[in-house]
């Protein structure tokens, strides 16, 4: 039996060889060279989506900073918030500010306000203004005086913090930093630049046809170190492509959960953390500060989702996703096949071959089929199938946005109508409002990305058959 099982595996190697050259599944091509190979498989067929405007920087940092500003206010007010209106009531306003540390409050709206200034002094007559006229220079003249007034007024309200406050304390405002050099190592280059210089390239450039990086494009006008798709039909350089988008996506993942959790951590959890007992006329005599426990983790809860989808939304305009997309149908994907039937015909898999769809390929891993349109993906990479499943549909980051968005907005309503104290009304009323916003911009692009990749799919479906 052993020897009979050698002779028919031998068999059946010599009666299905490795198939070379490969016939084309689309035209019946049998090329000989590499490059014949390559050019086999027709590309996919990208269809240009309308140009979606998109916020400006500026413009979002100041919406961000109302926000955050907004949100640490209406937490301020969950907490101190007075019966003014009873008649035996103490108190004359409506929240009792005597309570609340105003060197605190600046502290933290500095912190929370460091991007805005940032994207101020870069945007608003920066260094890539041209020419440099006599307003230029003013210009960076009032900025230098600027900083180095938030700087004093930083270092002030600091020292008085860290004279008021415990050690305690003190400890919750460093947590974040420890978050930092997790996700973004000990680096001091501020994570902005990239995204900013990417935004203003796609709002000026509308079909994004350009090299993958700026480090290889010979184009001065592309800014640096941003990303763009080119549709190659070298299946190393899209792999490649793929390879820089996948990190480019996950930094800005990584910049908007950071940047998300700072903005519910400071302006939602810190005022809660550093809430003030009344203390009487005796040393010793101290009145306990009742609050909502559940309202004001829901205030910090509703605050870092709302934000985590404010930035996901500015960071990954449609232009960028459409580029993921883009990428993706070029990468394409593979299903492992079952070994069933000896007999099945196969290729060898090569890292220099364009893959049309069917096509079943040996690799070390195992046999695969093609289910792209085009595959110039490794056989059993990972990373590979997650990048194909993220983006190959091009509304699933979009689709995935609103159905949070849409269940956060409902969650508000209900509150809202289920909430009594004026307190409780004005704050999930204002947070409900800011998510309007947002809930508006993803319903947009929604209906404007379905109905262009839908063409696209008409494309793709004509080219299979």
């Amino acid at each position: 039996m052993p020897g009979s099982r050698k002779i028919l595996l031998r068999s059946l190697s010599s009666s299905s060889p490795v198939q070379r050259p490969r016939i084309d599944i689309y035209n019946g091509n049998s090329p000989d060279s590499k490059e014949g190979q390559i050019s086999a498989v027709p590309s996919p067929k990208h269809v240009p989506i309308p140009n979606i405007p998109v916020d400006g920087n500026l413009l979002f940092e100041s919406m961000v900073f109302v926000y955050a500003f907004l949100g640490m206010c209406l937490q301020y007010i969950n907490l101190y918030k007075t019966v003014w209106w009873l008649e035996n009531s103490n108190s004359q306003y409506a929240v009792n500010f005597y309570l609340i540390n105003p060197h605190l409050v600046a502290l933290l709206t500095i912190i929370i306000s460091r991007r805005f200034f940032w994207c101020f002094c870069k945007e608003f007559y920066g260094w890539n203004t041209k020419p440099k006229r006599c307003v230029f220079w003013l210009m960076q003249l009032i900025k230098v005086i600027v900083s180095l007034i938030l700087s004093f007024i930083t270092l002030y309200v600091t020292l008085n913090v860290l004279i008021y406050y415990s050690f305690v304390h003190l400890l919750f405002l460093c947590y974040p930093l420890i978050l930092y050099f997790v996700l973004f190592g000990p680096s001091l280059k501020p994570v902005i630049d990239k995204l900013f210089k990417w935004l203003l390239w796609s709002q000026n450039d509308e079909t994004t046809t350009s090299s993958t990086s700026v480090k290889s494009a010979k184009n001065d006008a592309v800014p640096k170190n941003c990303v763009l798709h080119n549709c190659s039909a070298s299946p190393e350089s899209i792999r490649d492509e793929v390879e820089v988008l996948k990190t480019d996506f996950n930094s800005r993942v990584k910049v908007v959960l950071f940047n998300s959790m700072l903005v519910a951590y400071y302006m939602g959890f810190i005022p809660v953390c550093f809430a003030q007992h009344v203390q009487n006329y005796c040393d010793s005599c101290w009145n306990t500060l009742y609050y909502d426990t559940w309202r004001a983790t829901q205030h910090v809860g509703l605050m870092w989702v709302s934000t985590f989808i404010l930035f996901m939304v500015h960071f990954l305009p449609p232009t960028y996703i459409d580029v993921l997309h883009r990428s993706a149908l070029h990468l394409g994907k593979w299903q492992k096949v079952e070994i069933r039937h000896a007999h099945v015909p196969y290729n060898a898999w090569s890292e220099l071959q364009v893959w049309g769809q069917g096509t079943v390929v040996k690799h070390v891993r195992g046999l695969f089929k093609a289910e792209g349109f085009n595959n110039t993906a490794e056989p059993g990479n990972s990373t590979h199938s997650r990048f194909n499943f993220m983006f190959y549909t091009p509304l699933r980051i979009v689709n995935l946005l609103l159905e949070v968005t849409v269940a956060i907005v409902v969650y508000q309503f209900i509150t809202l109508i289920q909430s009594t104290e004026w307190c409780h009304i004005l704050s999930t009323a204002l947070l409900l409002f800011c998510n309007y916003y947002s809930l508006f911009k993803l319903l947009r692009d929604r209906l404007i990305l379905g109905r262009a990749y839908r063409d696209e799919k008409t494309l793709l479906d004509k080219h299979s058959d």
